[in-house]
C-alpha cells in the first residue's frame, strides 16, 4: 500500500505554489508598469525635443519674414520657407505622441497652435510683397506669435506634468518590486518555519504513538502472561476440586462428567459432589459460581466445603442451602446457583432444594423425561431467603440427572437447550449405557459448540435383585 505524503508537506507545497503564482503575477505587473513608464518617458522626452524644434521652426519663419521686410534680400527668406515646411509635420508628431499618452489637456493647445500659425502666415503674407511696413500688421503678428508660443509652452507643461507622474508611478513600481522581493523572502522563511514546526510535531506525534504502541504491547504481554498464569491456576484448582471420587452403593449407580469451556477467557466455577452419609443415603450437590477465573474457582471450593459441612450437621436440603446462603452473604461471596439433594437408596426417595439452579431431570420407566420443580433465589443474594425441600419418589430403572446451565445454554436458546437435554437423557436411558453422564455429554456436544463450563451428575436407581446379581457377576469376574 502506497504511503500518502504528510499533510504538513502538502500544505507547505500548496502554500509555496500559491506564493510563486502571486509573486510571478506581481512581478509581471511591476514589469508592465516599469516598461510602460519607461516607454512613456521616452515618448515625452521625444515630444519635448520636437516642441523645441517647433519653436525653432516658428522662430525661423518670423526671422525670415522680418529680415526680408527690412532688407528685401531673397536669401533672408530661406529660413522662412524651411520653418513653414517643417512646422506642420512637427506639430503632427507632437499631436500623435499626445494621443498615445492620452494627454487630453494638450490636444486643444495643439489644435490652437496649428490654427494660430496658419493665421499668422496669412497675416504676415502682405509684408513679403509690400515695401511699406504696416505697423498694424506687425502688431497683429506679434499677438499671434505670442499666442502660438503660449500654446507650445502649455503643451510642454502638460508633457512635463505627465513625465513627473510617470516617474512617480515608476518609483512606486520599484517600491512594489522591492516589497514583493522582501515578501518572497519572508514567505519562504515562513513556509520553511511552518514546515519545520509541522515536521517536528509530526515527529513528536509519531514518537508518542510508538511509545504508546510499545506500552500497549508490553501491557498486552503482561496481561497475557497474567491471564495464562491465572488460567493455569484456575484449571489446576478446578481439576483438583472436580476430581473427587463418587461413592458406590448396591442400588445406585453414580456417574459424572465435566466439560471445560473452549474459550480461553471462560474458566468457570462449576462443580458437583456426592457424599455418602450412611449405608443407604447419599448427599448430592451441584452448583455454578457467577463469574470466571481464580475468584470463581475459590468461591466454588468454599461453597462446596460449606455444603458438605452443613450436610454433616443437618442433611435436610433446604436447611443446608439456608445455612450456606447466610454464610455466603456475610462473606460477600459471588452469587452461586446450586441444588442440594438427599438420595435414599433403600426407599428410592429423592429430597432436594434448589437455589436458582436449573431444574433436575428425572426419567422413570415407561414415562418421558421431565424437569422437577425448582424455585427460590441463588445463594449469596439475601440472607433471609428460605429454601423449600421437595420430595420425589422414584422406581427401579429411573435415571436422575443434575447439571449446570452450560448443558442448556450452548445454543443461546434455553428452551431449545432444555429439549435437547431431555432427548439426550432419554437416549442414554434407552441404550442402558454404563456411563449415562458421559453419554449425555457426548450426545449434546458432538453437535453443539461448548460455550461455557458444564457439569453433569447422573444417578441410576437399580432393582435390589438386579443389583445383587450384578454384584455377584462382578465378584465372579474378579475371582
Amino acid at each position: 500500500m502506497t504511503r500518502r505524503p504528510p499533510a504538513a508537506l502538502l500544505a507547505t507545497l500548496g502554500f509555496l505554489l500559491l506564493l510563486v503564482i502571486l509573486l510571478v503575477a506581481g512581478a509581471l505587473l511591476v514589469r508592465s508598469i516599469l516598461t510602460e513608464s519607461f516607454a512613456n518617458a521616452e515618448r515625452i522626452r521625444a515630444a519635448r525635443i520636437v516642441l523645441s524644434n517647433v519653436l525653432r521652426a516658428q522662430l525661423d519663419e518670423e526671422t525670415g519674414v522680418r529680415g526680408y521686410a527690412v532688407a528685401h534680400d531673397p536669401l533672408l527668406l530661406e529660413p522662412y520657407y524651411q520653418g513653414r515646411a517643417s512646422l506642420p509635420m512637427l506639430l503632427s508628431r507632437v499631436k500623435s505622441v499626445s494621443q498615445t499618452l492620452q494627454l487630453n489637456e494638450a490636444m486643444p493647445l495643439i489644435s490652437d497652435a496649428v490654427e494660430t500659425n496658419r493665421r499668422w502666415l496669412r497675416q504676415d503674407l502682405p509684408l513679403l510683397y509690400s515695401r511699406k511696413r504696416g505697423h498694424v500688421l506687425e502688431l497683429r503678428g506679434k499677438v499671434l506669435i505670442d499666442r502660438f508660443r503660449a500654446d507650445v509652452h502649455g503643451i510642454d507643461i502638460a508633457l512635463a506634468r505627465r513625465e513627473v507622474l510617470g516617474d512617480v508611478r515608476a518609483q512606486r513600481a520599484i517600491v512594489w518590486a522591492n516589497f514583493f522581493a522582501l515578501a518572497a523572502v519572508l514567505a519562504v522563511a515562513a513556509a520553511a518555519a511552518l514546515y519545520t514546526v509541522q515536521e517536528y510535531r509530526l515527529g513528536m506525534r509519531l514518537e508518542r504513538e510508538r511509545d504508546n504502541a510499545e506500552r500497549q504491547r508490553r501491557r498486552s504481554a503482561e496481561m497475557r502472561a497474567a491471564y495464562e498464569a491465572e488460567k493455569r491456576i484456575a484449571d489446576t484448582l478446578q481439576e483438583a476440586f472436580a476430581a473427587r471420587s463418587l461413592p458406590e452403593l448396591p442400588t445406585l449407580r453414580l456417574s459424572a462428567a465435566y466439560v471445560a469451556a473452549t474459550e480461553e477467557a471462560k474458566v468457570g466455577g462449576d462443580w458437583y459432589d456426592a457424599l455418602p452419609l450412611s449405608q443407604d443415603r447419599v448427599m448430592l450437590a451441584i452448583g455454578d459460581v457467577t463469574g470466571h477465573g481464580i475468584e470463581a474457582a475459590v468461591a466454588m471450593n468454599k461453597a462446596r466445603q460449606m455444603l458438605i459441612g452443613c450436610a454433616l450437621v443437618d442433611p435436610t436440603p433446604g436447611h443446608v442451602l439456608a445455612r450456606v446462603n447466610a454464610e455466603l452473604v456475610a462473606e460477600r461471596s459471588p452469587m452461586i446457583t446450586a441444588v442440594a439433594g438427599l438420595v435414599d437408596a433403600r426407599t428410592r426417595e429423592f429430597r432436594y432444594a434448589s437455589a436458582g439452579h436449573p431444574a433436575p431431570v428425572l426419567l422413570e420407566p415407561g414415562r418421558p423425561a421431565r424437569f422437577l420443580e425448582v424455585g427460590s433465589l441463588p445463594l449469596g443474594v439475601n440472607a433471609d431467603t428460605q429454601y423449600a425441600t421437595h420430595r420425589v419418589a422414584s422406581a427401579p430403572g429411573a435415571l436422575l440427572v443434575l447439571y449446570t446451565d452450560g448443558m442448556i445454554e450452548h445454543s443461546h436458546d434455553v428452551l431449545q437447550g432444555e429439549t435437547i437435554l431431555l432427548e439426550a437423557v432419554e437416549s442414554a436411558a434407552e441404550r442402558a449405557v454404563e456411563d449415562p453422564a458421559k453419554a449425555i455429554r457426548d450426545a449434546i456436544f458432538s453437535r453443539y459448540q461448548i460455550s461455557d463450563d458444564a457439569a453433569i451428575l447422573a444417578i441410576r436407581f437399580l432393582d435390589a435383585a438386579v443389583a445383587a446379581a450384578s454384584e455377584k457377576d462382578a465378584l465372579v469376574g474378579t475371582a
